[in-house]
């Protein structure tokens, strides 16, 4: 699914969040509008502090049809504050919840071309440093998670001059370049100077 296609149906569904609202009527919404697709929605929940506007975190994970028992399919999860069984979500937050939806559509759809005829294929994994965050940037310095982040981006609409100026861009207006930078800047060059070159290969950022 193209990102045009992605971004008009969520654009077009998430003023409807906008209020207080039931999570699992989110949750509906969101599976009833990509019915026909191999996208699916699921909720979640978190008991640590949320930042005001950012307080939904969305993840995603990309899964090939396994034999005749398990379809391909895209598994979006949406992890919502504990605290209360309705959600009170702002015009602001609605919008950026709509953005890290797209972008984590977008990204899965990236593995789902990645996979594309090479099955199960071994890459190389990333050796991490001393002082690195083991876990992060073994998954951050994948090849395939490079790729990916990268490629979600567009998504973001970043101003190109703005993307120029990468190292000083933050997680609100760009998640994927804000953790890259903080685990490869300095730490790792030739990896941060290749997520740029795949952002601008992959990115139509205007």
């Amino acid at each position: 699914m193209k990102l045009e296609k992605i971004q008009k149906k969520v654009n077009k569904l998430y003023p409807t969040w906008v209020g207080e609202k039931s999570v699992p009527s989110i949750i509906r919404s969101l599976n009833k509008t990509f019915h026909k697709s191999i996208i699916y929605f699921t909720s979640n929940r978190y008991d640590q502090e949320f930042i005001e506007h950012h307080s939904v975190i969305v993840s995603g994970q990309y899964c090939p049809r396994i034999l005749s028992a398990i379809p391909e399919n895209i598994l979006i999860t949406l992890s919502f504050p504990q605290k209360n069984k309705k959600v009170l979500i702002t015009e602001k937050e609605a919008e950026h919840l709509a953005i890290k939806v797209i972008r984590a559509i977008h990204h899965e759809y990236r593995h789902k071309h990645q996979q594309r005829g090479r099955g199960y294929v071994y890459t190389k994994q990333y050796t991490p440093k001393r002082k690195q965050d083991r876990l992060k940037v073994m998954y951050y310095g994948n090849p395939d998670e490079i790729d990916a982040h990268a490629y979600e981006t567009q998504a973001e609409k970043l101003d190109i001059n703005k993307l120029r100026k990468a190292h000083k861009i933050g997680w609100r207006e760009c998640e994927a370049i804000f953790m890259y930078r903080m685990h490869f800047r300095k730490q790792d060059p030739k990896v941060w100077k290749r997520f740029l070159k795949k952002v601008y290969k992959n990115g139509k950022i205007k």
